[in-house]
């Protein structure tokens, strides 16, 4: 708020919203360190000590619960602020940061200050993070409400409105948050909530993580297994909606066929309890943005333990019956497509709007016409972005290759338009960035789908983006 130039009448800035903003992060999205020693555990500042770690027997073994943990005795690991910059774990692949999402949050508020970050240990149970997400939502808007650029705003308010919440959650963050709205009152002084890509329903690809890996070699891979089997926070992402086919029906996966192929049967059914809670839940104002467009695993079956994991699902008529095929009788297997990591249909809950963005799962919090969207919820504007990220533009590419070893980087869409490809240093500045770029070529009989071969010659992330004229869709590889 400032003086009008010769009028010395106050001023408050057009656009910005004098309410408390709270960013929730998505699994991995914040850094996790020892209480003990202060060793990080996650969140490392280089992309060599992702790989080093998951390749070394045991390297990310802290991470797992330990007996204590396990019996609800916490506080051995503490968590220390949203990931600053890309980290990386095989199978789910690179995880963005947020800084994007807050520097541009942070100037459609009055004051910087008004701007927080929720923080949270993502292996412990959700519940628990809800718990602490209640008291850190009283928290920070006592701290906004009196601060003294928010009791200035106020006097500007119609009618004196004190200062709310706006809830800004990313993937399992907007889990956490729907947890919370369980807890008598604690969305109370909460005015909506933006959940990013998040998996009210679950996600096949958690099943992936914990399941026996049979078919995906691979030390670092194994090591994830090993971790994940222990995790509570891991097994909350297990899919509750009727994904898996066995003879001509899809069911809903029940705890004794996640321990049938490695997981935890006690944490899979707390899991399944969870989501049952969570399809009453209630978030004030929600608005929900969905990834698509992109090769997602959505139904999976099981023989003799192992899982084979599928890129389709199945539709249903309004009487809750599978569609089949009029003359074999067959399920008709659909691929809705998703978000790389989190299926569309996914993503919903309740009677809640959705807005579809051509994106991958963890590019969601950084990309522009997101970024647009949550803005204009702030604002009270009717935003749905100043462009759709990529079009309907998909993105194919391995989460992790050889250096030296040449890799196709895939796009697919329908627009009869040029698709380019650029591949970045995620650790640079934005203006400093780029590696290499150029137009990709169409694929020899398949009309709707590009290709560039592509080698990265030294160690490290990257970060591989594929656009048709607008918002690239991206995704991080690490290169070993």
């Amino acid at each position: 708020m400032k003086p009008l130039d010769g009028i010395g009448l106050p001023f408050v800035r057009s656009g910005a919203t004098h309410d408390a903003v709270l960013v929730v992060p998505g699994i991995m999205g914040t850094r996790l360190v020892e209480a003990a020693t202060g060793k990080v555990l996650w969140g490392m500042g280089k992309a060599a000590e992702y790989a080093g770690r998951w390749d070394l027997e045991g390297g990310m073994g802290a991470l797992a619960l330990s007996p204590a943990e396990a019996e609800g005795e916490f506080g051995r690991v503490v968590p220390r602020g949203i990931i600053r910059t890309p980290s990386w774990a095989p199978l789910l692949g690179g995880v963005e940061p947020y800084d994007r999402l807050l520097k541009r949050l942070r100037t459609m508020v009055v004051h910087p200050d008004a701007v927080g970050e929720f923080g949270f240990d993502w292996r412990l149970p959700t519940e628990h993070n809800a718990r602490r997400l209640a008291q850190a939502v009283e928290r920070h808007l006592a701290a906004w409400r009196a601060h003294p650029a928010s009791k200035a705003a106020r006097a500007f308010v119609p009618d004196g409105k004190p200062a709310g919440v706006v809830i800004i959650a990313h993937s399992m963050g907007g889990l956490v948050a729907a947890a919370a709205s369980l807890i008598p009152g604690a969305m109370a002084d909460v005015r909506a909530v933006v959940t990013l890509g998040s998996p009210f329903h679950g996600a096949v690809k958690a099943v992936q993580v914990i399941s026996d890996g049979r078919g995906l070699p691979g030390l670092p891979k194994e090591n994830l297994r090993l971790l994940a089997r222990t995790l509570p926070g891991i097994h909350d992402l297990l899919p509750s909606y009727r994904c898996l086919v066995v003879d001509d029906d899809v069911v809903a996966l029940d705890a004794a066929a996640v321990e049938s192929i490695g997981g935890d049967r006690e944490l899979a059914q707390r899991s399944f309890d969870l989501h049952a809670r969570l399809r009453t839940a209630v978030l004030p104002g929600h608005r929900i943005i969905q990834g698509t467009a992109q090769q997602t695993l959505q139904s999976l079956r099981i023989s003799a333990g192992v899982a084979e994991f599928l890129y389709a699902g199945y539709s249903r008529h309004s009487d809750d019956t599978l569609v089949r095929d009029p003359r074999s009788g067959a399920p008709v297997r659909t691929d809705h497509g998703g978000d790389g990591t989190v299926f569309r249909d996914a993503t919903s809950h309740g009677e809640v709007v959705t807005t579809a963005v051509a994106q991958q799962h963890t590019a969601l919090p950084r990309t522009g016409s997101v970024i647009d969207i949550v803005c204009g919820v702030l604002t009270g504007a009717a935003h749905s972005g100043s462009h759709l990220a990529g079009g309907d533009v998909g993105l194919e590419v391995p989460d992790q290759v050889g250096v030296g070893v040449p890799f196709d980087i895939l796009a697919h869409t329908r627009r009869h338009r040029d698709v380019t490809f650029t591949v970045e240093d995620p650790y640079a500045p934005e203006s400093r960035a780029r590696v290499m770029g150029s137009p990709m070529a169409r694929i020899r009989g398949e009309e709707d789908r590009w290709g560039a071969r592509v080698v990265l010659a030294s160690q490290g992330l990257y970060r591989i983006g594929v656009s048709s004229g607008s918002d690239p869709v991206t995704r991080l590889v690490m290169a070993v």
